[in-house]
Order: structure tokens, then C-alpha cells, then sequence
């Protein structure tokens, strides 16, 4: 029996069963001894002690050393020992003098593609690169190839926050197990049908894709994926690197130049597509829906006055950005042209919330929210003149943290809606989770999280804006996942865990958005081995599946007409459809505790269940594990932290339906508003005759909420909600929902909220309304 140190925040190490871990465990551990005892000794390592947990952290460690001038490029090796941890710093740091002359870095690898790294930060003296940009294969050479002017003095990996040199073997376990076990109720109701602001059937397409256009699967495996339920949803078009780079194959084939009886103009030759042969969606079904994202303009399109600023992801210059809409309304021509349509959802600017992807936010004398929205309405503009049934959106937000900056994040946002409400047909947003093995407990710990709460809050606040400025669009959510590039078990199971989270939140919200998808890819020709696809490929070229290819298992055969369905727990999510005889309901526990679920039938007389069958993704012994499997009975269901599980329940016979409950939204009037002791906010509601009706209001701020918020409606109190469990949160962005005496309901409503609490801001208010129809 082999024990092994195990790093802990109370006592500094414990020892721990290394049998405990699994497979997966006792690779890390030996992955973790191969870096402190083969690597290390190697290097001029920076060590630290932790300041809370008192442990001993690799910080800094460098593999080149200079000066040397760079004078064009300059090739830095990588040491192949390093390769396999790479992914366990944050980011590779690039020191030396004027790198602000630096262009371009990119990571040269056999096969690769030699993808472009993303720089995060860049002056004078210092580079900084996330290693999340190393979408590249691990186990050939590598090597940085940092273009420009400027001398190197150093390069490294770094981890502020330290690499324990003491082995932790807690995060290999599955979390919850020092907490006790919540028992929770789930009524699924197979007597009604549930109606959703009008939508009732499911709608498979809207949730069930893949991160791939259409005919761009090279593992060959696209009707694999149709056969299991799961379409093609979105991909880029990078337009410089395509047509004007040719993905580092420019020397060889006619690239995209500026109009030569134009020059300066930043106009696109217009012969380049008149003979550009664009048959990308040659045979594809001309009813699937798809979104396509426009990204990464020609260089004689940038800007010349912003030296020192990275524009690698292509930004056009202001007075380019007609020339930029013309050369994607080219584009599209060509492929309408050769392929007989293009995707049905264009957006503008990929990301284009954070400056890596919009260089003029944060930049003195730019408006860079403002130059955004009128580019996007330049865009607009330009691709109706001529093709008007295709739909132009954005902001295509990364990082949609709407209390950031004491709401300055919203402010941009709702700014950008107003500007751009009479020209785009869609708003397209991305939500990430960040790793973490229990996201309750990280965001009791730092950050946001989208499956704590904080997806409701934002949609709702989206919606409510919407509402209020009479500026109603559909949404498309065109990437969503985890932020989680850790190389073994656990960064599978992040990535499945946090899809399947949000995946049930967004089968709530059938009215708001008409695509979501996830972000997994179908293989990376480039990294044959990254854990953002459900496809790898060996050494020897044959293609397997991964683990991540359990969401299609999760999910495979979930479609029917909705049901309602009820659960006792707050953090517990669920979603019902029934199907002839077929009940398939959908759970997701993000409690922070295991839970044991009892799950009640309602079904009319005469009417059994006749079997039970569960699928479901979880975390065991540090290994990532599916199982498909009948279930004795309802009763005692055991769920792990932040698992979903399907059921598939069976009756003897499909029920008699009575009829439909019909539910409608009704948003408050105001957002981001401060409490400051109480608020009274209006509520239009346009339904008569409700049989129920639940409140559901959203807040922030920082350090948690410990006093109780009361809540009234039309001077009746509706109730009181408690938060004290989010005390000491850093951010705790969260929402409570009452339910509300529908007698009360007028047409028009008058919402008062109160508490003693100082700092509480509602993000946004609804009431959702039940009507009761044959």
C-alpha cells in the first residue's frame, strides 16, 4: 500500500491511500513527481510559501535566457520535458527590453498549424501569453516564434498563486464527501403539458450541437454525431488568416490583396472572390440552422495609429469599417453563389466585449463601446442592402460579468442594445464556467460562476432592458462551457459537468434563445489530443472517442413536449418531457452537498410506472465515469456535486394530457438598481386569470447578503428571503424566487423590496404567470 503526502489548508500534509485515487490519480501523482524530481533541479526556479495553506509553490520557471535581439523573428525551444506541464502554470511571460515592437507570437509544432498566441498584456518590458493559447499537440517539439522588434531577455512559465511541490491529492476525490447528504423531492407532473411564453415541444436543434460548421468535421464523424442527436451550430471565419495569410500557405496560392485602383482604401480586390471558389456548405441541408461568426480582418484594413497595442484579432480601422462589411458581403455572395446559401446567423466580431478583440475599448480619445455598436450597424447595413434573410448580431460577449466595475459591464452592454436596436436582428452572447470540481464552493471562494445563479441573473437582465426599452430580439448563446484546460480527468469532467449545467438552465429559457451551443469541437487537426473534443486521434491516425463524447450518451433521445416539473431545493434544476409513454426527466444538482433524490409521478388513475432508467456522467475515484442503468424505484436516487443525471421513466401507458399550463414572463422596469434600505419598482403584467405565479428577483454584492430582503406586491407581503448562507462571498450574484398569491396580480404592479442590508443591488425583477388552458 502506497501512502503519499496530501497538501491541506488545516494541517500542512496528511497522509492519504494513494489506492484511493484511481488510475487517474496515481497519474497525476507521478506526472507531479516527474516535474519536482526529473524537471526542476533543472531550472532557476522562484518558489514561494503560500500565505494561507503555508505550502511551498513553484511560482517562475524559466527555460531562455538572452539578451537577444529579435530583428524579425526569433525562434525560442521549448524543452520537450516541459511539454506535459505546460498546462499546469497560467501563462508563459516573455521579459526584455521595447517588446512593445513585438508583432506577433505563435507556437511552432509539427502538424500544428503554427497557431497564433493570444497576448494578454504587452508593454515595454514584459509579454504576457495564457497558456490556454497553446491549442497545439503536446508530444512533439515546440517552439515560440515571437515576431517584430525588441530584445529577450528571458522566458518562462509562471503561477503567481504557485504550484504545490506537495502532491494534493483531494482534488482526485469526489467532492462532497464531507458534507452530509440533502434529500430532495422531484414532482413531475405527466397530467399537464407545460407551455413556455407559447413554445411546448422541446425543440432538439435549439440545444443539442456541436462547435463546427456544417462540412467541417475531419474525423469524418458528422453523421455519427446526427445519429446520436447532435448538430453543427457555429463556427469562425477569420478572414485575414484565411484568404490574406492562407494559414501559413500564402507563398503558394493567390491570397487576399487591397483593390489596387483603390489604394489605401482598405477595399478588398474585388476579382479575389469573383474567382474564389467558396463550396463550404455544398449538400447542407438548406433547412438546418447554423451561426457563423466573422472574425480577424486583412492587415491593410488595421489601424497604423496604435503602436504597441497587439491587433491580432484584426480590428478594422475606423474609417475602414465600410471596407470591412463590403469584403464580408462579398464573401457571403460567393458562398450563396457556389454553395447555394450560407449559415442563417452572422455575427459581427467575435468577442468583441474585451479588447484582445477590439482594440479601441480602454484606448483615450475612442469610444469603444460606440465604435462597436456603429460598426455593427455599418455591417447591418450593408449585408441587408442585398441579402436581407440573413441575420446580423452580436456582441458575441466573452466575458459578460454584468457587476463588474459596479455595473459598468451592464452599462456597456445596455448601451450598446440602444445603439444598435434598429440595425441587428439577434444579440449573441458566450457564458464559460470556470473549472472547478464544486462550483459552489469556488464561488464561495472568488469569480462569477453562470451555473450559481448567475445565468438567470444576466439573461434576466438582458430580457428586462429588453422589455422596458421595448427592444425585443431573439438571443443566441454561440459558445458556452467551462474554462478548464486541465490535461486529465478532472479537465473532462469539467467540461462535461458545466455543459450539462448549463444545458438544463437553457432548456428553461425555449423563448429567449434560438441556438445555444456548446463549446466542444468534433476533432483538432492541430491538437489531435485537447480535451475540448469528442474525437482524438492516436499517433498511428486512428480516431477514438473521448469522454466528452458522454454529453451525447447524457442527452441522446431528449426531446418530447415539456411537463412541469417541481423540486425542493434551490440549487437542484430540472427539466421534463414526455414522449408517448416516455417520461424523460433531466436533473442537475449544484447544491455543493451529494443529494438523494425521491421523484414523484403525477399520472392519472390506472396509470403505473413501469420502469426506470438513468443516464449519467460523474466523477469517481479521480476518473470521469458514465453509466446507463435501470433503476429498482424512485426513491433514495443518489447524485453527486454538480452532476446531472436523465431519467428515463416508462409508464404502462401514455396518459391522458387534461390540458396545458401556459407560462408567461412579465420583467420589471429598471435593472442594476441599489436598494439603499428599499426600492419600489413597476411590473406590467398582461395575463389574466393566473392559478399561480412565482416571483423571482435577482442581486448582488460583494461579501455576501446576511440580513433578510422582504419583499411586497401591491402592499401585500409576498414573503422574506434569507442569504445568510452566501456571507463572505465575494461576489455573490444569485437570485431567490417566491411563489405569489396570483389574486393579487393586476395589470399594473407595484414591487417593493427592502433590507437593512447596505451595498445590495437587484439586478432584475419578473414575475412568471400560470394560466390553465384545455
Amino acid at each position: 500500500m502506497t501512502l503519499i503526502l496530501l497538501a491541506t489548508v488545516s494541517a500542512g500534509a496528511a497522509e492519504i491511500d494513494l489506492e484511493q485515487l484511481g488510475p487517474a490519480g496515481k497519474a497525476a501523482y507521478e506526472k507531479h513527481r516527474r516535474l519536482f524530481k526529473d524537471v526542476v533541479p533543472k531550472y532557476d526556479v522562484t518558489t514561494k510559501i503560500q500565505v494561507n495553506s503555508g505550502v511551498k509553490a513553484l511560482t517562475h520557471l524559466p527555460f531562455y535566457e538572452g539578451p537577444t535581439e529579435i530583428n524579425g523573428v526569433l525562434q525560442v525551444p521549448i524543452p520537450q520535458e516541459l511539454n506535459e506541464h505546460i498546462f499546469d502554470f497560467k501563462q508563459v511571460e516573455i521579459l526584455g527590453k521595447n517588446l512593445d515592437g513585438v508583432t506577433k507570437v505563435k507556437v511552432i509544432s509539427v502538424g500544428s498549424g503554427n497557431p497564433v498566441l493570444g497576448i494578454t498584456a504587452q508593454r515595454e518590458k514584459l509579454i504576457q501569453i495564457k497558456v490556454t493559447s497553446f491549442m497545439c499537440a503536446l508530444n512533439v517539439p515546440l517552439t515560440l516564434e515571437i515576431e517584430g522588434s525588441g530584445t529577450v531577455e528571458k522566458v518562462e512559465f509562471v503561477h503567481r498563486e504557485g504550484i504545490a511541490m506537495e502532491f494534493d491529492a483531494s482534488i482526485y476525490r469526489e467532492p462532497g464527501l464531507d458534507k452530509p447528504v440533502k434529500s430532495v423531492q422531484v414532482s413531475v407532473d405527466a397530467t399537464h403539458y407545460r407551455s413556455i411564453e407559447g413554445i411546448s415541444k422541446l425543440k432538439p436543434e435549439r440545444y443539442f450541437r456541436y462547435y463546427a460548421m456544417p462540412n467541417a468535421d475531419r474525423s469524418g464523424k458528422e453523421p455519427y454525431f446526427k445519429g446520436m442527436g447532435f448538430l453543427p451550430g457555429r463556427q469562425l471565419a477569420e478572414l485575414g488568416p484565411a484568404y490574406e495569410d492562407r494559414y501559413g500557405a500564402a507563398g503558394s496560392m493567390t491570397t487576399l490583396k487591397e483593390d489596387p485602383a483603390r489604394p489605401g482604401s482598405g477595399y478588398a480586390d474585388p476579382s479575389f472572390f469573383e474567382q474564389e471558389e467558396c463550396w463550404q456548405f455544398e449538400g447542407v441541408d438548406p433547412d438546418l440552422d447554423f451561426i457563423m461568426g466573422f472574425d480577424s480582418w486583412p492587415r491593410f484594413m488595421h489601424p497604423t495609429n496604435f503602436p504597441g497595442v497587439p491587433n491580432q484579432r484584426g480590428t478594422p480601422a475606423v474609417d475602414k469599417f465600410h471596407a470591412a462589411a463590403d469584403l464580408c458581403l462579398q464573401f457571403l455572395k460567393a458562398q450563396i453563389r457556389d454553395s447555394g446559401r450560407t449559415a442563417n446567423y452572422w455575427e459581427v466580431k467575435n468577442e468583441s466585449d474585451v479588447k484582445s478583440e477590439w482594440i479601441y475599448h480602454h484606448e483615450a480619445g475612442y469610444d469603444g463601446w460606440k465604435l462597436l455598436a456603429d460598426f455593427h450597424n455599418t455591417m447591418a447595413d450593408t449585408i441587408h442592402a442585398e441579402l436581407p434573410d440573413v441575420k446580423i448580431g452580436g456582441p458575441v460577449s466573452a466575458w459578460f460579468v454584468p457587476y463588474a466595475g459596479d455595473f459598468r459591464v451592464w452599462r456597456d452592454q445596455a448601451r450598446f442594445m440602444d445603439l444598435t436596436r434598429d440595425k441587428l436582428d439577434f444579440y449573441s452572447h458566450h457564458f464559460y464556467e470556470v473549472g472547478a470540481m464544486d462550483s459552489l464552493e469556488r464561488v464561495q471562494r472568488e469569480g462569477n460562476s453562470y451555473v450559481q445563479g448567475g445565468l438567470e441573473n444576466t439573461v434576466d437582465m438582458l430580457r428586462a432592458h429588453m422589455a422596458e426599452t421595448d427592444n425585443n430580439k431573439p438571443m443566441v448563446c454561440s459558445e458556452y462551457g467551462s474554462l478548464s484546460f486541465v490535461r486529465d480527468e478532472r479537465g473532462f469532467w469539467m467540461h462535461i459537468k458545466n455543459i450539462n449545467s448549463l444545458m438544463v438552465k437553457f432548456l428553461d429559457r425555449p423563448n429567449d434563445f434560438e441556438i445555444t451551443v456548446p463549446f466542444m469541437l468534433t476533432f483538432m487537426h492541430w491538437a489531435p489530443d485537447s480535451l475540448e473534443t469528442f474525437i482524438h486521434q492516436t499517433p498511428d491516425g486512428e480516431f477514438v472517442k473521448t469522454k466528452n463524447t458522454y454529453i451525447l450518451e447524457m442527452w441522446k433521445g431528449f426531446r418530447g413536449t415539456r411537463i412541469p416539473v417541481s423540486d425542493s431545493e434551490h440549487k437542484v434544476r430540472t427539466q421534463a418531457v414526455i414522449d408517448g409513454s416516455l417520461i424523460r426527466l433531466a436533473v442537475n444538482n449544484h447544491t455543493g452537498h451529494r443529494v438523494e433524490l425521491d421523484i414523484d409521478t403525477v399520472v392519472p388513475k390506472g396509470v403505473g410506472v413501469k420502469s426506470v432508467k438513468r443516464r449519467m456522467a460523474y466523477f469517481e475515484k479521480g476518473e470521469t465515469r458514465f453509466s446507463y442503468e435501470t433503476l429498482g424505484s424512485l426513491r433514495s436516487i443518489p447524485m453527486g456535486v454538480d452532476v446531472t443525471a436523465v431519467f428515463e421513466i416508462e409508464l404502462e401507458k401514455a396518459p391522458e394530457i387534461r390540458g396545458t399550463l401556459e407560462e408567461r414572463i412579465h420583467y420589471a422596469r429598471g435593472t442594476a438598481i441599489k436598494l439603499n434600505g428599499s426600492i419600489e419598482v413597476p411590473v406590467p403584467v398582461d395575463v389574466e386569470n393566473a392559478v399561480s405565479a412565482v416571483l423571482r428577483v435577482g442581486f448582488y454584492r460583494k461579501g455576501g447578503i446576511e440580513k433578510p430582503v422582504t419583499f411586497e406586491l401591491n402592499g401585500n407581503k409576498v414573503g422574506t428571503a434569507d442569504f445568510s448562507y452566501s456571507k463572505g462571498t465575494p461576489n455573490f450574484f444569485d437570485y431567490v424566487e417566491l411563489s405569489v398569491n396570483p389574486d393579487w396580480i393586476k395589470a399594473d404592479n407595484l414591487l417593493k423590496i427592502s433590507s437593512e442590508e447596505q451595498g445590495i443591488t437587484m439586478s432584475a425583477a419578473r414575475i412568471k404567470t400560470v394560466t390553465e388552458t384545455e
